[in-house]
């Protein structure tokens, strides 16, 4: 019995409060249930005031054995923020507004350098994705045959550098299959629409919902973009031809997508945990599914604080 709990972004006191709703307790500094154990879905890091907290927290479930923990975009995001490039400068560009987003991270391990470096080495080892023969798992997209990519290669998680540069060439074949699984599939809109995000940048891309068949909806169906009203606008061949997340699948479990409103399944097999933790303008929520084994997912097994 597994309790799936969705992106935390340093609110550590959320995690906690809904650890302890679900039944479990701390014992020797580690927070354990008597039969069940928690998957967590990736962003532990940024936006909140105790990235540190979460990670400690998460880690020390992890390393008895207690949890699973899986990587996010922002975790991802972070190493290529502290990666040197050959060239010069890093992996992730030190922009004002990248800067920004880093900024609860390290306000929150200030004074403890020694242990934010080593955190980075534990970010190489969460895993991309979890599949087993009841559910899947990963921080925002399945997508099985790109996927298929990853374990051809035998690649469970990110390793090391080496395979992190590789991971953000876009020439590269691992590039395709972790920005799916982290990311999510995104459409270009169309010249001169564009919208602004939470963080204030002007975006020309939208998130699309992978898990809707794209052949016959309209765009507003489609994108998935809570931070602007994007007009109705033409969805290319390439897109209306794109495989989604069948009804006859086995149950996925993801974040990523700052949902908001009430928590409510997706669809019988698909199941959204990010709802917004992060934003108090959105009156957002930390929440958990406590998935028993159903192949038909029910909102009753919803927790949130």
């Amino acid at each position: 019995m597994i309790d799936f709990i969705g992106d935390i972004h340093g609110h550590y006191d959320h995690l906690v409060a809904l650890l302890k709703k679900m039944g479990y307790t701390q014992k020797n500094g580690v927070y354990k249930h008597p039969s069940r154990r928690v998957i967590f879905l990736g962003d532990y890091l940024d936006r909140g005031p105790n990235a540190r907290g979460v990670v400690r927290l998460v880690r020390s479930m992890v390393e008895a054995g207690e949890a699973e923990a899986l990587i996010g975009n922002h975790e991802l995001n972070t190493l290529c923020f502290w990666t040197p490039k050959e060239s010069g400068g890093y992996l992730r560009d030190h922009s004002i507004n990248k800067i920004l987003i880093h900024t609860e991270t390290l306000r929150s391990y200030q004074h403890h350098d020694a242990e934010f470096f080593e955190m980075l080495q534990f970010l190489y080892t969460l895993p991309l994705y979890i599949e087993t023969d009841q559910f899947r798992a990963q921080h925002a997209c399945f997508n099985t045959s790109l996927v298929d990519v990853l374990k051809k290669e035998n690649i469970k998680s990110i390793q090391n550098e080496e395979i992190l540069k590789r991971m953000i060439d876009k020439k590269d074949p691992l590039c395709a299959p972790v920005d799916s699984l982290l990311k999510g599939p995104e459409m270009a809109l169309p010249k001169g629409i564009t919208y602004e995000d939470s963080e204030g940048v002007i975006r020309n891309r939208t998130r699309i919902c992978w898990w809707i068949n794209p052949a016959s909806v309209s765009s507003k169906e489609l994108f998935l973009q809570s931070e602007g009203d994007i007009p109705e606008v033409f969805i290319p061949e390439e897109i209306r031809r794109r495989n989604y997340y069948h009804e006859s699948e086995r149950p996925v479990f993801f974040g990523h997508y700052w949902f908001t409103g009430d928590v409510q399944i997706i669809k019988p097999n698909v199941c959204c945990l990010d709802y917004s933790v992060a934003s108090y303008k959105k009156n957002g929520k930390l929440v958990a599914y406590r998935f028993d084994g159903e192949s038909t997912l029910t909102n009753e097994h919803f927790v949130y604080v």
